[in-house]
């Protein structure tokens, strides 16, 4: 008997995403492009293109560089870009820790 009382569970989410991939056979698939559970939308922009840059073989030398928006920093006041680059930075070494405990041979920029 169906669980008619919380059909929006996230337990009942989860068990309809993870029954898909099983009849699909996608789980190599997933495994391999998954994004962290509990990101943000920022971070998990920020986890993707770390990803592409280290698959590509790329280097992180400058993060704030090389993942900011430089169209929304020049449109920020002075206040709104330093708010900008701190929260950009804290998603960048989140995202870079968990890039670099799922894939320790693949080590992102210092």
């Amino acid at each position: 008997m169906a669980n008619v009382r919380h059909p929006d569970c996230a337990i009942r989410t989860l068990a309809h995403e993870a029954k898909r991939r099983l009849k699909e056979g996608a789980y190599d698939r997933e495994a391999a492009c998954a994004l962290p559970q509990g990101a943000s939308p920022s971070q998990k922009r920020i986890y993707i293109r770390l990803k592409e840059l280290l698959d590509r073989g790329e280097e992180v030398i400058n993060p704030i560089r090389q993942l900011a928006d430089a169209d929304l920093v020049a449109r920020l006041s002075h206040e709104e870009k330093q708010r900008y680059i701190l929260r950009l930075a804290a998603d960048y070494t989140a995202m870079k820790k968990e890039l670099d405990s799922r894939h320790p041979e693949k080590r992102s920029a210092r």
